[in-house]
């Protein structure tokens, strides 16, 4: 068998870095970045979940990366940024606790505000995906106000039957981007039913 000619190929190294930010104790989790350093301008993408995972990496395939797919699509310019925020920073082993612990957090309030400011100013966009748990914090007043106030910037691939975001594990590549603002109207007229 002969090898194959491999000299017109090109190797293209990229490299994605990862900040996240904790609380002392490693028991919450404010915010995780994968920062493009290959790219030298771009916007700025989030998706916002109800509660992180310990594992949230950027690996083919995952829940994260699909999601991050999805986005690239409604936006003009390369991603630089791609964010995971939650509505509750409480890092879970168990999913029967989201029930049991939900309470506003002040600090994670703080960076939930200063992504969706930052995705705003970079022209980009946001995939809420927090599932049906997330109905426990999205319908507090700060929340609800904050989401109406970026709801410019605010999509979700599909609602649930509590008219919530999909949760992003249900999200593809081809999913639909439905607005924050349709999302609601949806969402109000499942609660007429």
């Amino acid at each position: 068998m002969t090898q194959p000619d491999l000299s017109g190929l090109q190797i293209e190294e990229s490299s994605i870095r990862v900040k996240t930010t904790f609380d002392a104790q490693k028991t919450k989790r404010y915010l995780r970045s994968y920062i493009f350093d290959d790219i030298e301008e771009g916007t700025h993408v989030a998706a916002l979940i109800y509660t992180p995972r310990t594992t949230d990496a950027f690996l083919s395939g995952t829940t994260t990366q699909r999601a991050y797919n999805l986005m690239k699509k409604y936006v003009d310019d390369p991603v630089k940024q791609y964010d995971i925020i939650s509505l509750m920073p409480d890092l879970l082993v168990s999913e029967d606790l989201p029930f049991a612990q939900a309470s506003f957090d002040d600090i994670n309030y703080q960076f939930v505000e200063q992504t969706l400011q930052q995705i705003r100013a970079k022209n980009g966009v946001v995939l809420c995906g927090w599932g049906s748990p997330g109905r426990l914090m999205h319908h507090l007043p700060a929340y609800e106000e904050l989401f109406n106030e970026y709801a410019d910037i605010l999509y979700c691939s599909g609602i649930t039957s509590k008219g919530e975001p999909n949760h992003l594990r249900l999200t593809v590549d081809d999913s639909p981007m439905i607005t924050y603002r349709d999302m609601q109207q949806k969402a109000k007229k499942l609660r007429r039913k």
